[in-house]
């Protein structure tokens, strides 16, 4: 049995501590992370009827939960697309707060076409809606931030 040298780790440990915020405010990896989660939205909305089969009980049991599945996939693709903008720097703020939204609304409506096509699903206009409220949601709560900044952004560390 290999023990670890604990100097080692400990380097190790320190490499990891040095990582900030900045290591991660990079434009490139939130554009890939939004690229991604909308491809994981396209798989989900790939799936026929029949696949869903063992989360009807949930859907039965809780009212709204595709709404809710729905609100939840666009607020993660919002605050990706949102840091994508505010770190590219390529639009000015009130218009990076449209564009957000102008981009879930996009890809809701090609996700539900998209859905139609499927054997066993429907395009429906409440997952649209859903959607948006998503990223509105994001979206107000991007401008909140920016209205009230926390402490360490007070202090002259302001982020987006």
């Amino acid at each position: 049995m290999v023990v670890p040298n604990v100097a080692s780790i400990r380097f190790t440990m320190v490499q990891l501590g040095k990582l900030s915020i900045k290591h991660v405010d990079q434009p490139w990896l939130w554009g890939s992370l939004t690229i991604g989660w909308m491809a994981l939205i396209y798989k989900l909305s790939d799936m026929p009827a029949k696949d869903f089969d063992s989360t009807r009980n949930i859907v039965t049991w809780l009212p709204f939960a595709n709404s809710l599945v729905h609100i939840g996939l666009f607020m993660v693709l919002s605050v990706f697309v949102l840091r994508t903008l505010v770190l590219s720097r390529l639009v000015s703020e009130p218009l990076t707060a449209y564009l957000t939204i102008f981009v879930a609304l996009t890809y809701g409506i090609l996700d539900e076409m998209h859905q139609s096509s499927i054997e066993g699903r429907a395009s429906e206009a409440i997952d649209v809606v859903a959607d948006i409220f998503g990223s509105v949601l994001i979206v107000i709560f991007w401008l909140l931030l920016k209205k009230f900044p926390s402490k360490t952004q007070k202090n002259g560390n302001q982020r987006s």
